[in-house]
């Protein structure tokens, strides 16, 4: 499988940069620059409108919507239950963040409303914010993952399970980011091992994951468009950590290396191991 992955993953980098998709993402001021600037450097075009009057028509034009529940406002839920309406009634893939839901009983009941009515093709989120929507015990604090949730060899089985169902149930792949990030559907299991701890020490890389992962979702492999947006970023955070001094440097560099990674590089330096289902 992992051989047919790295052709899949050329074939949808190669379409992002060839049909330049718009990319609707309705996300938190926190990151909403970076975000932007992710999706432009990976071939595709960043829309970051999310007044309610609008959204409908926007998303409609869009390649892919992303939900993002960070710093979250009554306006922003108004357009984000519009767009994921509109969204579905269109055809259109939608990837929701799941930014906070752990210690938020309003983010809680938005992200289950839109799960529930929206068709979301990827659903992402830290471990503990997975594991909320799951309705299984988490541990998150803040929009932080709790340690006890950490994904280790004892725990990949069951989470596997767990997110397993939850996949069956909505019809969502399932992207749950960390130091080792879990990537599942109802027939496939993935660990995902790149990255760094820089990665941690900038404010908004969750959220540019999901902003390059919605970018490749335009292509309509979901699957595909989580592994290679968080791959991508974990590639670039390796590269970047070499050639950066401290957290200003790392940022400018971070964004310079998913510009400039190569598919060879991609390909040579990725890191996924398959787990059974």
């Amino acid at each position: 499988m992992i051989k047919q992955l790295e052709n899949q993953l050329k074939s949808v980098r190669d379409a992002t940069k060839r049909e330049q998709p718009l990319i609707h993402c309705i996300t938190n001021p926190i990151s909403i620059h970076g975000c932007a600037n992710m999706i432009l450097a990976v071939g595709a075009r960043p829309m970051m409108a999310e007044h309610p009057m609008e959204v409908e028509g926007i998303t409609k034009t869009a390649g892919a919507l992303m939900l993002n529940l960070g710093n979250i406002t009554d306006v922003r839920i108004e357009s984000m239950k519009r767009s994921a309406r509109t969204a579905a009634k269109e055809g259109i893939p939608v990837l929701l963040d799941l930014v906070g839901v752990s210690c938020s009983k309003i983010r809680m009941e938005l992200a289950m409303e839109l799960i529930e009515k929206g068709k979301i093709q990827i659903l992402k989120g830290n471990i503990s914010e997975l594991l909320a929507v799951a309705g299984q015990p988490f541990h998150g604090t803040g929009i932080d993952a709790g340690a006890e949730d950490a994904m280790t060899g004892d725990n990949e089985e069951e989470r596997k399970e767990i997110f397993r169902k939850v996949s069956k149930k909505t019809g969502s792949v399932l992207l749950a980011t960390g130091a080792k990030d879990l990537l599942v559907d109802q027939n496939r299991c993935l660990i995902l091992e790149n990255g760094v701890p820089e990665l941690s020490g900038i404010t908004g890389t969750g959220c540019m994951v999901g902003a390059l992962s919605a970018a490749f979702l335009a292509q309509r492999d979901p699957f595909v468009a989580a592994l290679l947006g968080t791959s991508v970023m974990g590639i670039a955070g390796e590269i970047a950590a070499k050639r950066s001094t401290g957290p200003g440097s790392f940022q400018m560099e971070l964004l310079d290396a998913v510009a400039g990674l190569a598919q060879e590089e991609l390909e040579a330096r990725i890191r996924i191991r398959e787990i059974g289902i």
